[in-house]
């Protein structure tokens, strides 16, 4: 009652602040791993081709995939480390990678690929290992119910977050 502020003032101040800190003491997240298909562009590679796949900005959906690569293209350009983690034919994605006129991100923005048919979450592990970071500084974002729940069951320090069916709210 004496407080100059109330207290949804003061929530809204500490989680403006709390990133800050959590940098300073080397407990945020550097690496965003992305699934790809309905996560970094909309359909399936592997069912509808490098022609079928959307992420063109000037139509629905693939405007909301293009927005999106945008933003983690601004999260590169900040020091966030990209990496992707899919179930997919590596020859295709590096196709789409390198080729695709409506694709933002390339493969330079990339640190580190697992394209395969394996568990993710020994795809996670890996990518772990190999950039020398800890699984509670990853952030996975997959489109997948059943690939999210795993990973939360299964590798609880890597944070999760799942493509909204809603896409406008993605």
């Amino acid at each position: 009652s004496k407080s100059l502020y109330s207290n949804d003032y003061y929530i809204s101040y500490v989680k403006e602040i709390l990133p800050i800190f959590l940098s300073v003491k080397g407990k945020s997240k550097k690496v965003l791993v992305m699934d790809l298909d309905n996560t970094l562009w909309g359909g399936i590679l592997g069912e509808d081709g490098f022609d079928g796949i959307k992420m063109n900005k000037e139509t629905f959906p693939g405007n909301v995939f293009h927005e999106v690569q945008q933003i983690l293209l601004s999260y590169k350009n900040q020091g966030v480390l990209l990496a992707i983690c899919s179930k997919n034919n590596l020859k295709d994605v590096d196709e789409v990678l390198a080729s695709h006129p409506d694709m933002v991100l390339r493969d330079k923005h990339i640190t580190i690929k697992k394209v395969n048919w394996s568990n993710k979450i020994i795809n996670l592990k890996e990518i772990s290992t190999e950039l020398n970071i800890g699984l509670d500084s990853i952030v996975f974002i997959d489109d997948a119910p059943f690939e999210i729940n795993l990973i939360k069951e299964q590798l609880p320090q890597v944070a999760v977050i799942q493509v909204p069916e809603k896409l406008y709210e993605y």
